[in-house]
């Protein structure tokens, strides 16, 4: 599963995160980069799924910078995946959408759903899916698992007591003589 999580928070019921100022390292290992990736190329194919919902900008919460640094490491034994806690957020909600969208790819077929390139690159990243449509759902159930281990990853993290700091070594008051 994914490797080990760096940052605390505290979280309620619904998974989501009261300190919003935490990072998140994910370590991504085995075909798990490429299961992000196709969450994120999901994800930034939504219209206004970058934008601030307050603003209308690009929010500084965006994931398509992971997905540009993810692109680069496919191939790589393990990638390491630095997030926020509302990208953390966002991550979560793309790979549901995402195992929601392998399930019509396994309806249809294997023909391209409504989401631009997303067949196109699973195939790619999955080339069992150009001839076994049923392979869709072996890939959602995956990237289910990846949800649920990234989950309790966290979840343990944020439950983890803190580290306590190390201790000074005692200091010998300099009116005692050495012994």
């Amino acid at each position: 599963g994914p490797g080990p999580v760096r940052g605390l928070a505290r979280f309620d019921a619904a998974s989501r995160p009261i300190q919003s100022s935490v990072t998140f390292a994910i370590k991504l290992t085995h075909d798990e980069p490429r299961l992000v990736y196709l969450a994120l190329v999901y994800h930034l194919a939504r219209p206004g799924s970058e934008l601030d919902p307050a603003t209308r900008q690009i929010s500084p919460h965006a994931l398509r910078s992971l997905k540009t640094a993810l692109g680069n490491q496919l191939d790589a034994a393990e990638a390491i995946v630095e997030l926020d806690a509302e990208q953390y957020r966002r991550l979560l909600s793309a790979i549901y959408g995402c195992v929601n969208e392998l399930r019509v790819h396994h309806m249809r077929a294997g023909a391209p759903g409504g989401v631009p390139r997303f067949a196109e690159t699973a195939v790619a990243l999955f080339p069992a899916l150009a001839t076994d449509p049923d392979a869709a759902i072996d890939l959602s159930e995956s990237m289910m698992m990846l949800h649920r281990r990234m989950e309790r990853a966290v979840r343990l993290a944020a439950e983890a007591p803190p580290a306590p700091p190390p201790r000074p070594a005692p200091r010998r008051p300099w009116w005692r003589p050495r012994r």
